[in-house]
């Protein structure tokens, strides 16, 4: 018997969503109700300070607070063991009062009462050490063996039957590593004789991680059989309260008791020791492929996003890189070959490429649309048999419809096609970028193309140590947006070098008296001045045209705002082709009405922050709808002061749209997938608000007659399966916009903003009650429904409505059950 109570008594717990009706304790005298207190780490335990503290500690006083309840906590000197057989034996005795965290089952049914309402559920699961990066990867797919540390006294118990049943599913041969304690169980898997332990997941182990998590069950607070009847009441009601008034309650209990975490990137020792003896790895970077990496003339240092990303990567793993200058992608693969680098940075992701050129890729760090370029008036649709530029290292493989002429850098297929050497070729939207803006390529144009993006990543010379492709790779993957978004601006965003204002005004006359002569010769100089100044701003905007053509390209929005002239330039990728639209805004205007002035001040708050990485703004846009935006914000200094700021604008509707959808699925009851008591109240409350004169809607209240019984003779599963057949009967007894939801416990609730007459809802509830009669129950029994209903008329609140129904309800059960009501309500004066 001991080990039947020991395996139900829990350890931790997850969210549990339950709905409730109102309590109904206040006016009476405090109870003081003696509660089991096994100390278990997480559930019953002290905190530092020798005070309670747990999940169920944190429970039972928030019961307290809709119950008044005082508690005295019992407590059992001795082992684990035996604190559990004595209080169990205390509460069979009635020598104490409560006892938390007990699954259900039938032995234990006929031995204690059970709580109507959970409040928690636990899961069993497979945990590992936190510290160890050796996941142990369950696939349904591949037969394997996992060595799982069990407890010696849960042999053979229910969570083995679980596990051995989770395994079977999952191809999985389990290999038992049997140890005492939960310690042991743990340091098993520490030192390597197992590769997991079986535990549950209200049982607190300092320094784990869950790897797989089966067989969920709800717990439940427990009495002694046959008595306490108005205790339980006062305790079911309350946990309906809590989880009504705070459906995230438990899942808050969990989070603080339960959960750890960790989102630091983490390292094997094997992989800590490699870094420790590397020494400065060799990293070819090529020379001449801006922005992707180059060699900075002004400097005379690698740069670029490749050599950029290699840096975020030493800071964050502690490897040390040393850049090597290459010129020619071919002389980057034949130093590979030749052992004279370690990496090369920079290399298209692709297996074939990789296994030619004896290269193991690390993840991709970049992605880039392709684009077609080619000189001003030659036709995308006209290049078959055309002359075309590709690298003599190029992946592509295919046919072509050109004729390929090869070359040895992409810088050089660039000038090749500028020349007129060749026709067309084909660039990643980045490099794209940065050539477009150089005057000798202004008369080249740009198509987008459909193919697969452009993706980067950096290559490993074989054979390329398994530690240092890891670590290559766990950097990759936890870089955050804002830092490769952050890397990306830097490169492509380039800030105007300077204003022929500042020329303008560094030229003032200081003296009126001058002679004549020396007048007109400043006269002159102003005039010249001004004449360079309208050539130079036409170029200006020619190359600005120019500088946002490829952003115009890659379907996005990319800006531009000058501090000093408080304006702004857009690219509006509307149009696309090689002409895209450049948008001028002037903020030194002042706007025409409120309206515009409020989205105008939304935006520039953003953009005027300072605050560079990415932001999400809902604001009226120029089509004059409002949209979610995304802004990747990069500000530019001039010494201290801001001079520009740079960045890329997205619409996410559609991604906002997704997690309103998610939200959305929160506001359902989880057993029954009907609306929860919030959601409920909420939408009928809306729907009562816009009833107009006249119109006429209904509010049904619906029990399931004896459901207690239910419970208690068919057990809680059977009780959860008849709850789901009356929603399921209501989903399909009522239109589509009808409100169906389930304030709580057995209590279900129909709203229907639009009826005919009271003959309609008369006959309405008759089917109804029909139809529930019909509905299988186990070993022959049946279910029966009470329906309460009250007609709604414009003007109603939701309360008077819900104690109208909720009178009629009554009136139903109080004539036998079985049967329905309908409130007789007075017509307003």
């Amino acid at each position: 018997m001991l080990k039947k109570w020991i395996g139900l008594l829990l350890a931790a717990a997850l969210l549990a969503g339950g709905w409730s009706l109102p309590a109904a304790a206040a006016g009476q005298e405090d109870r003081v109700v003696r509660v089991a207190y096994p100390v278990q780490a997480g559930l019953t335990d002290f905190d530092e300070f020798g005070n309670y503290s747990g999940y169920t500690y944190e429970y039972l006083e928030e019961i307290a607070q809709y119950t008044g309840w005082d508690y005295e906590f019992v407590q059992v000197p001795g082992t684990m063991d035996d604190s559990l057989s004595a209080l169990m034996g205390m509460l069979q005795e009635g020598e104490i009062d409560l006892m938390g965290a007990m699954l259900y089952t039938e032995q234990m049914g006929e031995m204690f009462d059970y709580a109507s309402h959970n409040y928690g559920v636990v899961e069993t699961v497979l945990q590992v050490p936190y510290d160890d990066v050796q996941e142990v990867v369950i696939n349904s797919q591949v037969q394997q063996t996992i060595r799982v540390a069990v407890a010696e006294a849960s042999q053979g118990g229910r969570m083995q039957r679980e596990l051995e049943d989770y395994c079977a599913m999952n191809l999985i041969t389990p290999v038992y590593v049997y140890r005492d304690t939960i310690e042991e169980q743990l340091e098993a898997v520490r030192e390597g004789s197992a590769d997991a332990l079986l535990n549950t997941s209200l049982n607190y182990v300092e320094g784990s991680r869950a790897v797989a998590r089966f067989a969920p069950k709800p717990f439940y607070f427990i009495t002694t059989k046959g008595k306490n009847a108005e205790m339980m009441e006062e305790l079911n009601s309350a946990i309906m309260s809590i989880e009504q008034t705070d459906p995230t309650f438990s899942n808050r209990l969990y989070e603080k008791y339960f959960t750890t975490t960790g989102e630091d990137l983490r390292l094997t020792d094997a992989e800590a020791a490699y870094i420790d003896g590397a020494g400065a790895l060799r990293v070819g970077v090529l020379t001449e492929q801006p922005p992707l990496q180059y060699l900075d003339e002004r400097t005379g240092e690698l740069d670029g996003i490749s050599a950029d990303l290699l840096r975020l990567i030493s800071d964050k793993t502690g490897l040390a890189f040393e850049l090597v200058p290459v010129d020619s992608p071919e002389e980057l693969y034949s130093l590979a070959e030749q052992g004279g680098i370690d990496l090369a940075a920079g290399i298209p992701y692709d297996y074939d490429l990789a296994r030619e050129r004896h290269l193991s890729m690390t993840r991709p760090y970049i992605s880039s649309q392709y684009l077609l370029m080619m000189k001003e008036g030659s036709s995308e649709e006209t290049i078959k048999g055309k002359r075309l530029a590709l690298t003599t290292t190029s992946p592509y493989r295919g046919e072509t419809v050109g004729q390929v002429v090869r070359y040895a850098k992409v810088a050089d297929c660039i000038r090749a096609v500028e020349s007129g050497e060749a026709d067309y070729t084909y660039v990643d939207a980045y490099m794209a970028q940065y050539f477009i803006n150089q005057p000798q390529f202004r008369d080249l144009k740009l198509i987008p193309q459909t193919y697969e993006p452009r993706r980067l990543c950096y290559g490993v010379v074989k054979p390329a140590p398994q530690e240092l492709l890891s670590i290559l790779n766990k950097a990759i993957m936890t870089l955050s947006t804002a830092e490769i978004q952050g890397v990306i601006n830097q490169n492509t965003l380039q800030k105007q070098p300077f204003s022929f204002r500042a020329v303008l005004m560094a030229n003032p006359v200081e003296s009126v008296a001058a002679i004549v002569v020396v007048s007109l010769a400043v006269i002159a100089v102003l005039l010249l001045s001004l004449r360079r100044r309208v050539r130079a701003s036409r170029e200006a905007a020619l190359e600005l045209k120019k500088h946002f053509r490829v952003y115009a390209l890659v379907n996005e929005y990319f800006f531009e705002y000058s501090y000093r002239n408080n304006t702004m330039f857009v690219s509006d990728p509307s149009k696309g082709g090689s002409e895209p639209d450049l948008l001028r805004y002037d903020y030194s205007v002042r706007p025409e009405t409120e309206r515009e002035a409020q989205r105008r001040e939304a935006f520039l708050k953003v953009v005027r922050s300072r605050e560079d990485g990415v932001h999400e703004l809902y604001t009226e846009c120029i089509d004059g709808m409002s949209h979610w935006l995304r802004i990747a914000l990069e500000t530019v200094y001039d010494g201290d002061e801001p001079a520009y700021a740079l960045g890329r604008i997205n619409v996410i509707d559609e991604e906002r749209q997704e997690k309103d959808q998610l939200m959305e699925r929160a506001q359902l009851d989880s057993l029954t997938h009907v609306f929860n008591s919030e959601a409920c109240q909420t939408h009928v409350r809306a729907s009562l608000s816009r009833m107009r004169e006249g119109e006429r809607g209904a509010l049904l209240l619906i029990d399931i007659d004896y459901f207690k019984q239910i419970n208690d003779t068919y057990g809680h599963m059977q009780g959860d399966e008849a709850l789901g057949q009356i929603a399921g009967l209501l989903r399909s007894s009522f239109r589509a916009d009808d409100i169906v939801g389930r304030p709580g416990g057995d209590e279900f609730l129909v709203y229907l903003p639009r009826i005919k007459n009271r003959e309609f809802l008369f006959n309405k509830c008759a089917a109804l009650c029909s139809r529930a009669r019909d509905l299988p129950l186990a070993e022959g029994g049946r279910i029966t429904i009470s329906v309460g209903a009250a007609l709604s008329r414009a003007g109603d609140n939701y309360a008077a409505l819900y104690q109208a129904a909720d009178e009629a309800l009554y009136d139903a059960k109080k004539a036998g059950r079985d049967q329905f009501a309908i409130a007789e309500r007075k017509e307003r004066a």
